[in-house]
């Protein structure tokens, strides 16, 4: 009679492999799902600039993202110290409070330091004109968010908003806002307009908007540390929130900010590519700089054709140069010379 011997098995010794394997797969899962954590802080202005129901109006729009936002707003600013910062992704501002001295340097200093971290703040609108009488603070301010704000213009509307192209990361898959009606509750909505002075140097420009005859920086971004600030100067009031070209922006900034952190694309090393983005208009180039800026053009060899410096026009005619390939630059006045990027005149 045949001997039929039983295959030994190694389930014992499987087992603990196989549930390491699927305790691994479980905690890649709940971590790919985990919700970002966002740091939304508001403002007690209860009129136009009212963060409270901006706060509702984008609660549903948060949860349909799988974000978890997190409303601070109180005087005493308690949040803002390092071991409270940790514990959130990226941040939302929409502060409102203009004369407000309250906001500590120490407060400033803990929050510009998470965000040098590795982190991204997204500010709004009326963000960049609160804290103006707090001293050093003030300036602090300014310089983190990249300007302050300057006035309306006239006509008091946000005209029509374009993207600089190519377009930049934190707006991919958005759509601008349609043209602003003339005033409050003219079709299709109203917005109003800002304009902004005392511009840093590290602030690149992604999106513009025409102002009566100003063309004014709407939307930009800059580094700080190996973190990120960006601006979006859109959303006024109820007639801006509603509209879903502005949620979108809202919410893909606060991606692209929570994709910083996780991926470790940011700060300076980020810039310098930023900084070799050209965009060409048939022979015009588009500059994304709202300060002075130095454009320099090269042949191939190395050879200088064209050296300008203190620059401030929107934009470079270059038609002047002829067929061929040249290496050009362009960067802020004042910062290091980034590596150029080669295009063809036809």
């Amino acid at each position: 009679m045949p001997n039929h011997r039983v295959p030994r098995t190694h389930a014992p010794a499987l087992l603990p492999i196989l549930l390491a394997v699927l305790f691994f797969l479980a905690a890649t899962s709940a971590v790919a799902q985990a919700p970002i954590k966002i740091l939304f802080w508001g403002g007690t202005a209860t009129s136009t600039h009212n963060a409270h129901a901006l706060r509702d109006t984008l609660a549903p729009v948060f949860a349909a993202n799988n974000m978890t936002p997190y409303y601070r707003e109180t005087a005493s600013h308690s949040w803002l110290n390092a071991d409270s910062l940790a514990q959130f992704d990226v941040a939302l501002l929409y502060t409102t409070d203009q004369t407000g001295t309250d906001l500590s340097a120490q407060q400033l200093t803990a929050f510009t330091n998470w965000i040098a971290a590795g982190h991204v703040v997204v500010a709004l609108h009326g963000s960049t004109n609160t804290y103006l009488n707090n001293g050093a603070v003030s300036t602090s301010w300014r310089q983190l968010l990249g300007a302050q704000f300057l006035d309306h213009d006239t006509p008091n509307n946000c005209g029509t908003i374009s993207f600089t192209q190519p377009g930049h990361a934190a707006l991919t898959g958005t759509t601008t806002l349609p043209p602003s009606g003339a005033a409050t509750g003219s079709p299709p909505f109203w917005d109003e307009g800002r304009r902004h002075t005392s511009f840093v140097s590290d602030t690149v420009v992604i999106a513009r908007a025409q102002l009566g005859t100003t063309n004014a920086p709407w939307i930009w971004v800059r580094p700080q540390g190996s973190g990120w600030v960006y601006y979006n100067a859109s959303g006024h009031n109820g007639e801006v929130w509603t509209r879903p070209e502005w949620k979108g922006q809202v919410i893909r900034a606060l991606q692209w900010g929570n994709t910083i952190k996780t991926t470790g694309i940011r700060g300076p090393s980020a810039l310098g590519a930023l900084r070799s983005i050209l965009s060409f208009q048939g022979n015009t180039l588009a500059i994304p700089f709202h300060t002075p800026y130095r454009l320099e053009i090269s042949d191939l060899q190395g050879r200088s054709i064209l050296s300008r410096g203190h620059a401030t026009a929107p934009s470079q005619d270059l038609g002047f140069l002829s067929a061929g390939s040249y290496e050009v630059r362009l960067f802020p006045e004042g910062s290091e010379p980034q590596q150029g990027r080669i295009v063809k005149a036809r």
